[in-house]
């Protein structure tokens, strides 16, 4: 989904940026068990801060980072200056890459937007590794259910009519196997909802004994 001209200005800002870097990415950390130096794919890379902070705190070896406006890739690109980070046009419901390929997938606030949303986990789950981690920092559509939510609704466009419910994103990942390692719901100043989701993709061997 591209962004519409507010979405675009507010992912672009610097306070969007230092939230991301000071306060967000670090929790993920603390939260993640993410060796070093492993392969990785963000989704939704916007203009590549979240791609380069991965790299700063989780130490990877090399970081894939798609999105489906080609604005955001030609930012991207501009300011990147880390040849292990390899930014390309993609869309996330339908993945160039290999099975198995990476040791984690990492998604800040874009999962929402996809109508299909069920076709991404199921994406996402096959081109990570068994035992890999899906890093999931999101909206649902009690975000937008808050009065921040409400107004916020009327100035971004999203596909709300198809939205999942938090509940509704864990139950598939179960289901789509993945074993929820951690979860955290934030609720800043009362103003807005999201939460943070670790999830481990794990194989016939681990599920069959659920």
């Amino acid at each position: 989904m591209i962004l519409n001209k507010i979405e675009f200005l507010v992912i672009n800002s610097r306070v969007r940026a230092y939230l991301q870097d000071r306060f967000e990415v670090k929790d993920i950390r603390r939260l993640s068990s993410l060796p070093p130096n492993k392969v990785v794919l963000e989704i939704g890379c916007g203009n590549g801060i979240g791609a380069r902070l991965i790299k700063e705190y989780f130490s990877t070896l090399k970081t894939y980072a798609i999105d489906l406006d080609q604005r955001m890739i030609d930012m991207a690109k501009r300011n990147n200056r880390d040849d292990s980070i390899i930014f390309e046009l993609g869309d996330a419901s339908r993945l160039r890459f290999e099975d198995e390929q990476f040791d984690a997938v990492f998604d800040f606030g874009v999962i929402h937007h996809i109508p299909n949303w069920e076709d991404c986990i199921k994406e996402l789950k096959r081109v990570l590794k068994i035992g890999g981690e899906l890093i999931i920092e999101d909206y649902s559509i009690e975000t937008f259910e808050t009065t921040t939510g409400r107004i916020l609704r009327k100035l971004t466009d999203h596909p709300y009519d198809r939205m999942y419910r938090r509940m509704d994103l864990i139950d598939c990942l179960k289901s789509s196997g993945f074993e929820i390692m951690k979860e955290k719901i934030y609720h800043p100043l009362h103003l807005i909802k999201y939460f943070t989701i670790i999830a481990k993709r794990i194989g016939q061997s681990e599920s069959s004994k659920t």
